[in-house]
């Protein structure tokens, strides 16, 4: 009973749920209407005065936003008619209404549409005057826009208007938040003035800042020292603000010390060579030891500073010193991991423990990020001895924040060693086998420069005789993607994907061809995320591009044409016009006709209208390629192939495109190769360069078979050599068996290398098959037999992909009747 009575009451919720019910929260009634209606014959000034007048404060803030622009339209008429308003309205205005203004008031002295004295006078006044408003937020706003105003406005005015104003504020008398104010301002009109002026009405009160009883006024104060200082001169900065930053980094408090280490690397570049030497160095170890025993957040701050401390100080350290920043930061790479390795049972955690912890991981996170600095500063050939140690530490640390901070920097790395960058392959191997997806995105993106530098490192690329020693990197990409793809974001897949796009200048074509082929492929077809599809396509055009061997290219190309051309999901077959516009920003024209353009306008047949869909976007981009008389053919069949679509499409969506493709069709002007020989554009020179490179790939491909065949025949020569000098029937029998192993060695490399099973389907699509046969919407079972028949008698007008499939010197030809209709 309880049960029937509670569906009822189900049953009764949802039926209130599904009722139509009218919103009436947010709607507004005629009296609020009519308040917001303004007369539309009104101009904009006179809008504008009447809602500064009586309008809504939505309305002001409208007027306040537009009020640089009714400036630049009638500058006289709203400085007398608006402006006004505007500041008598700012004394009583919401922080809303302020916040405008703070960005209003700074637009309109960017863009100089008043001159300076009309705006002293009036914008910079109320800013001035703004600055006393209580709100602290409003407050810093109206403080920010001074600041900002200050880079633009002249020194007289900024001496008459402002300075008096800093000085004021800076008192002692005057309330934290104005002696914070005047340290600001002081800092930013410092660069204004000369040095006698400001040793004059400046650096007292800078003194009594940072002198000052508040830590937040010392400390606002120390971070303006570096543009006091400078502005000041050297000699000035040696007698007047080194005093001031040496008490302030020994201050009590360590907000201070840390604006005090800040000021200290900013001035390292102003600071002359004995300055630093005889005060900076020590005053920074001595620092560096404080902050070792001080149990604050000062340590974490050194290590975030120490990269630009010792490079800035590399010309001024001694051996001994040198030595001592290179312990201070190993301790600091393995701050809080050594106490942990020496105490078995660790005690429980407790929030001082936990934040002692956090405080650890900074400064090691802090040193990972400084690496590349160290590196300079100890030199790279110093680089086992003295920070490997570190290194390998930081790669392993227990935290990944500092895993990831450190495969940030790792491509850096690998640049400043050079030579000696085989050091740390085993690290770069253990970090693209971690195993949080956090890490890997710091490795992954600069991953093109850090096997670029280990390439260089080791002589310039990996002969087959450094195969074997880098087995272990080839299987830590391969892991490191898995991981990528495994995870639940597909960015970092996404980036992975377009990365490995440089293993074509890293690693041999047999290792690619072997190990990353197979998985791009699966990501190519298996994916569900159309990025990730994308971007495999791309890097395996690249491989194909680069590839030094012709049979594995054709097996490339072929499967690439098998995997989504001809597809059973409409969505690869939408993927094959994607890879067809990376063929042809990647390879030479000669290439994608030769292999690709038949194909795709095979797609014109598609039975799925987003895959013709696909296809009119890039026909224009066909035309281009095409090249008179050559290619006559080939432009016959494309326009072939708009007119059966301008024919018979039904698909609204396709029949709009495929218009709209006529027309860009109309425009493209087909190139003439007489014409082109005389008068070469810059696509065609970088066209006639992709198409030498391609040809160059052939020609060390022969090259390289040829030095490989007369080194099988001097080891051949060798072998009858050693079976001559054997006597009786037993060297006989020796000499007879290396005969019969050349001879067959000989025959192996001359019978030409068979394609694979799906070579068979193109190679039949172009011998017995039209271009509009050779469709891809025919995807029942298919069938291959292979026919002997001479090559000579292949028809000329066969798809050039077939001449390629077999190759040359070979007397067997495959036909596959599974492709016709």
């Amino acid at each position: 009973m309880d049960l029937a009575a509670g569906l009822e009451q189900v049953e009764d919720d949802l039926q209130e749920l599904s009722l139509e019910r009218t919103i009436t929260k947010g709607l507004k009634t005629q009296e609020e209407i009519d308040r917001l209606t303004v007369d539309e014959k009104l101009g904009d000034l006179e809008r504008a005065v009447y809602l500064l007048s009586s309008g809504q404060e939505v309305q002001r803030i409208s007027v306040v936003n537009s009020l640089p622009q009714l400036i630049q339209d009638n500058a006289p008429e709203a400085m007398r008619r608006v402006v006004p308003k505007v500041r008598e309205m700012l004394h009583v205005a919401g922080p809303d209404v302020q916040l405008a203004a703070t960005i209003s008031f700074l637009s309109i002295l960017e863009r100089e549409v008043i001159p300076i004295s009309t705006y002293s006078s009036t914008f910079l006044q109320t800013i001035i005057m703004s600055l006393e408003v209580k709100d602290p937020v409003v407050s810093n706003a109206w403080l920010d826009t001074l600041l900002s105003v200050c880079g633009c406005l002249p020194k007289d005015v900024i001496k008459r208007e402002i300075l008096g104003i800093a000085v004021a504020k800076g008192q002692l008398s005057q309330s934290v938040q104005s002696r914070l104010a005047s340290c600001k301002i002081l800092g930013r009109v410092a660069t204004k003035f000369e040095p006698y002026i400001i040793k004059k009405e400046i650096l007292p009160l800078v003194t009594a800042l940072c002198q000052d009883i508040d830590y937040e006024v010392r400390g606002c104060m120390c971070r303006q020292l570096d543009s006091v200082a400078r502005a000041l001169g050297l000699e000035n900065t040696k007698s007047a603000i080194l005093p001031e930053l040496v008490e302030l980094a020994n201050d009590e408090e360590c907000f201070v010390r840390h604006a005090a280490l800040d000021a200290v690397v900013n001035l390292l570049n102003l600071l002359d060579d004995d300055t630093c030497t005889q005060t900076i160095v020590p005053l920074v170890c001595k620092f560096c030891e404080r902050s070792m025993e001080a149990d604050d957040t000062t340590l974490p701050h050194v290590a975030e500073q120490i990269g630009r401390l010792c490079h800035g100080l590399s010309v001024n350290v001694d051996e001994q010193q040198r030595a001592w920043l290179l312990e201070f930061y190993t301790q600091l790479c393995i701050q809080g991991r050594m106490r942990d390795a020496q105490s078995p049972p660790p005690p429980p955690r407790t929030p001082s423990s936990i934040c002692d912890e956090d405080r650890c991981a900074d400064c090691r996170r802090n040193a990972a990020y400084n690496f590349p600095a160290m590196v300079l500063f100890a030199e790279p050939k110093n680089f086992k001895l003295e920070l490997y140690n570190c290194f390998v530490s930081l790669c392993e640390d227990p935290h990944y924040i500092v895993r990831r901070t450190i495969a940030c920097g790792f491509h850096e790395v690998a640049k400043l060693l050079g030579s000696h960058v085989q050091l740390i392959q085993q690290e770069l191997v253990t970090l693209l086998n971690d195993n949080y997806v956090q890490v890997l995105e710091g490795i992954v993106p600069h991953l093109p420069e850090t096997l670029e530098s280990l390439v260089k490192g080791v002589g310039g690329g990996l002969s087959e005789a450094r195969i074997s020693n880098h087995a272990d990197l080839v299987q830590a990409l391969l892991t490191c993607e898995y991981l990528v793809a495994a995870c639940s974001q597909w960015r970092p897949h996404l980036t992975m994907m377009q990365r490995l796009a440089c293993i074509v200048r890293v690693f041999t074509s047999d290792q690619i061809y072997s190990k990353f082929v197979p998985v791009l492929f699966q990501r190519l077809t298996l994916s569900r995320v159309l990025p990730v599809k994308q971007a495999a396509g791309r890097t395996l055009c690249v491989i194909i591009r680069h590839n030094r061997r012709q049979e594995h290219r054709q097996e490339l190309i072929c499967r690439l044409i098998e995997a989504l051309c001809h597809s059973n999901k409409y969505q690869l077959r939408m993927l094959f016009v994607d890879v067809c516009c990376d063929v042809m920003e990647l390879f030479s024209r000669r290439f994608f006709k030769e292999y690709f353009f038949e194909f795709v306008l095979n797609l014109a047949h598609d039975p799925v209208a987003n895959v013709r869909l696909k296809l009119c976007s890039l026909l224009p981009r066909l035309k281009t390629q095409i090249k008179l008389p050559g290619d006559r053919q080939l432009l016959q069949q494309l326009e072939h192939c708009v007119r059966r679509l301008l024919s018979h499409e039904r698909d609204r969506d396709v029949a709009a495109a495929i218009r709209k493709s006529v027309f860009e069709l109309d425009k493209i002007q087909v190139a003439m190769e007489t014409l082109t020989q005389r008068m070469f554009m810059e696509e065609d020179l970088m066209d006639q360069k992709k198409e030498e490179e391609e040809k160059m790939l052939l020609e060390l491909e022969e090259r390289e078979k040829k030095e490989h065949e007369q080194t099988k025949g001097r080891s051949t020569e060798k072998g009858k050599g050693k079976g001559s000098k054997g006597q009786g029937r037993r060297g006989g029998d020796k000499s007879k068996e290396a005969k019969a192993a050349a001879a067959k060695d000989a025959a192996k490399d001359a019978s030409p290398t068979m394609p694979r099973s799906n070579s068979l389907v193109y190679a039949s699509s172009s011998n017995n098959l039209s271009p509009g046969q050779r469709g891809v919407h025919n995807r029942g079972h298919r069938t291959s037999s292979v026919s002997k028949t001479n090559s000579s008698e292949m028809p000329s007008a066969s798809p050039k992909l077939s001449k390629h499939s077999l190759h040359s010197g070979s007397s067997e030809n495959m036909t596959s009747p599974g492709l016709t209709r």
